[in-house]
């Protein structure tokens, strides 16, 4: 239970740092600094600072097995990448908060998946969770003041496919932490999204363009809105379930919004106060059915123990 515990705060504490890191960003945006650019810059610093750092702590940690390369590469790929480009596609095709709301459906794909494998039950509790989460993310777009609910053809694909790649960078990390660090993990995931990023422009030719602000604000996006979160995230997801972890992360809106209200003077709706409260009431009935279960199992081994 105690891990369950910890990898909680872990998960809260990466949803933190992305709702901070978000308003960061909006700041940024409005100063014409381009959405693309900082993707690229955020993508190529983290694998520069994370591969600094684990070649001067642990080089241990580097090396992948050559017969696990291609299923890392899709992890990649298909993970840590796309979840970042389709995210800012979705974000082109409609807005900020209607792609966050069409992401964050990632958790029904997780629990859908873990019921296809029968993996995770489908009990009142977990159901209630997901119902809830999903409800706390519509209000919260209905009553966002900068547009509501904005929905093309093209803008629900990307939403639906950022859904998915963060599905997917939830159930393939899970795997493959069993073998390898975290910070591996992320190492080649942000490696493999920065190189196929100079397809579109090369990195130092990108980071030019800017003035020495906008590169603070990389420096700080690879930090803290990608190398700290996403371990924390990570590490979070080595004692939880990756339902329980996914629809932790969904906090992540709340804070931005809450952090948004308190730092940018911006308005939070009755809609958005009623989302953040549905939001907060899933992850804590999904802790409360960790707890349950713990407990049953507890008492099942104290009732065997007796009768032995």
């Amino acid at each position: 239970m105690k891990g369950q515990w910890k990898g909680f705060f872990f998960v809260v504490g990466a949803a933190f740092m992305w709702g901070l890191a978000g308003n960061v960003a909006k700041y940024f945006f409005n100063q014409q600094v381009n959405a693309v650019d900082v993707v690229q810059m955020r993508l190529f610093f983290s694998f520069i600072f994370l591969f600094l750092y684990l070649v001067s702590t642990n080089r241990s940690l580097i090396p992948v097995a050559r017969a696990d390369i291609p299923h890392i590469l899709i992890f990649s790929v298909c993970g840590v990448t796309a979840v970042q480009f389709t995210y800012l596609l979705a974000i082109s095709k409609t807005n900020v908060a209607t792609a966050i709301f069409l992401q964050y459906l990632a958790p029904v794909l997780v629990l859908g998946y873990g019921l296809l494998r029968r993996q995770e039950k489908l009990t009142a509790v977990n159901g209630s969770a997901i119902l809830f989460s999903v409800l706390g993310g519509f209000l919260m777009v209905k009553g966002n003041p900068g547009g509501g609910l904005a929905v093309s053809p093209a803008g629900l694909a990307a939403g639906l496919s950022s859904a998915l790649a963060f599905a997917l960078y939830t159930l393939l990390g899970k795997k493959w932490l069993a073998t390898y660090s975290p910070w591996a993990l992320l190492l080649y995931g942000f490696g493999t999204g920065s190189l196929l990023f100079t397809f579109y422009r090369l990195p130092w030719l990108t980071f030019f363009r800017y003035s020495w602000e906008e590169w603070l604000f990389f420096i700080y996006i690879a930090l803290f809105s990608s190398i700290l979160p996403f371990g924390m995230y990570f590490k979070g997801l080595q004692y939880l379930t990756p339902i329980k972890t996914n629809l932790t992360s969904t906090l992540e809106p709340v804070v931005a919004a809450v952090l948004a209200y308190l730092l940018l003077g911006e308005i939070l709706t009755p809609w958005q106060v009623a989302g953040c409260a549905f939001i907060l009431g899933g992850v804590i009935l999904i802790q409360l059915a960790g707890q349950t279960t713990a407990k049953k199992a507890i008492s099942a081994e104290h009732i065997s123990a007796a009768g032995s």
